[in-house]
């Protein structure tokens, strides 16, 4: 069954009761009307009455009280089953009865700020427990959809303004985020999760016992949807490429006058903080989000030394986990893991299987090896499995070697 089909917040139930009874009304009401017209059409049909028999019956009181009050019964049931579901979603608990997270929503990512001030790009809450969400996005942003499926909740977010949302998880596990509004050109990547744990998960995720790595500057272009326009190897997205960006001389607008300048530190920085300054000749001005009181100090400083080449100090996980990362990069959205065809390959039984790729102008016949599964990821559009469009992205830049080999491990188990 789909995750969350049937539905994991505590007033999920009442809505789906309520979707429930206005189809079976409005079945009813449709077998009624197409039911009763298609017998009249065949009793009176004009080979089975006489013109001279037909009667023009111009008052029937029965009918008329009928088709008055049993419709204005049905609208009362529907009326009363519906404001009952807003009534339950839109009764906001107060700040102290829930746990309050903070969720900025703009192009094209979410952020989830804790009462701790931790900051995340998914958004992890304790099961059984209320949670109120304080929305916004960035006055020079767009309007976005805070949506999730399983619980039955969906909002816009809107530019300078506070929406607000609540649910009560009642099943823990890991539900899609999408957000419901066109946005723009990177719409379709704008999706997030919800992390239900348990309480005392989620007192860890908040206060860890153990000091969290550090986040490297890849992992902050994944938290801040970095990626989603620019691209770390050397093609063009909604923005410019991150590749050798460094002391590189590029042409720009500003303030209406058009120069030429390098990209240097603080041309990078105030990139970042004050986009709107300095626009990339052939790009699309007031595009991109300003992240002043967005991104901090160390993080800005982190993305810096990146940009200029320099080696970052990681603190190597213990394990990690393929499942994760394939669902993190929305790997599952193009390829099954249950032998169904979907966008891409089935991810069940991939590791050893015969496949028929297109490599250049020439059709051959390879082993999915870990080498062949580690060229598809990073290099995809190589060798691409026949009869499956040339569309999947590389990852190279994006994974680091170490989860590469996670995804390769865990690919080797699906069977």
């Amino acid at each position: 069954m789909l995750e969350g089909i049937e539905g994991v917040s505590s007033f999920a139930n009442e809505i789906d009761n309520t979707f429930i009874i206005v189809t079976v009304i409005t079945l009813l009401l449709f077998v009624v009307t197409i039911g009763s017209m298609l017998y009249f059409v065949y009793k009176y049909s004009s080979s089975k009455v006489k013109k001279e028999d037909a009667q023009n019956i111009k008052h029937y009181t029965p009918i008329e009280i009928a088709w008055t009050v049993i419709p204005t019964i049905l609208m009362m049931i529907v009326f009363y089953f519906g404001l009952e579901s807003l009534r339950v979603q839109r009764t906001m608990p107060s700040d102290d009865m829930a746990q309050v997270v903070k969720v900025t929503g703009q192009r094209w990512f979410w952020t989830f700020e804790y009462e701790n001030g931790k900051k995340t790009n998914e958004l992890t809450v304790p099961k059984d427990t209320a949670i109120k969400l304080v929305m916004t996005a960035p006055e020079e942003d767009v309007l976005h959809s805070f949506f999730v499926p399983a619980f039955r909740i969906k909002e816009d977010v809107l530019p300078g303004t506070t929406t607000y949302l609540w649910f009560n998880a009642e099943k823990m596990g890991r539900y899609d985020i999408q957000c419901a509004e066109y946005c723009g050109t990177r719409h379709s990547y704008m999706r997030s999760f919800v992390n239900v744990v348990s309480k005392e998960d989620y007192k860890n995720f908040l206060f860890p016992k153990k000091e969290e790595p550090k986040k490297t500057a890849i992992d902050l272009f994944n938290d801040y949807g970095c990626v989603g326009c620019h691209s770390l190897e050397d093609m063009v997205l909604v923005g410019p490429s991150f590749k050798d960006i460094y002391n590189k001389e590029v042409s720009i607008t500003s303030k209406g006058v058009k120069k030429v300048i390098k990209r240097d530190e603080n041309y990078l920085r105030n990139s970042i903080l004050n986009p709107q300054d300095d626009v990339v000749e052939g790009y699309v001005p007031h595009l991109m989000p300003s992240f002043k009181n967005v991104i901090n100090e160390e993080e800005l400083n982190t993305i810096i030394k990146y940009f200029k080449g320099e080696k970052e100090e990681v603190k190597k996980e213990k394990t990690i986990d393929g499942l994760s990362l394939i669902q993190n990069n929305g790997c599952i959205g193009c390829h099954s893991l249950d032998g169904s065809k979907i966008v891409g390959p089935t991810f069940k039984d991939i590791y050893n299987r015969k496949v028929v790729v297109t490599k250049g102008d020439e059709k051959i016949e390879l082993t999915s090896n870990e080498e062949y599964l580690k060229n598809s990821i990073l290099d995809p559009k190589v060798e691409v499995v026949e009869n499956y469009p040339n569309i999947m992205p590389s990852f190279k830049g994006l994974l680091k070697d170490e989860e590469v080999d996670a995804i390769i491990e865990y690919l080797k188990t699906i069977k």
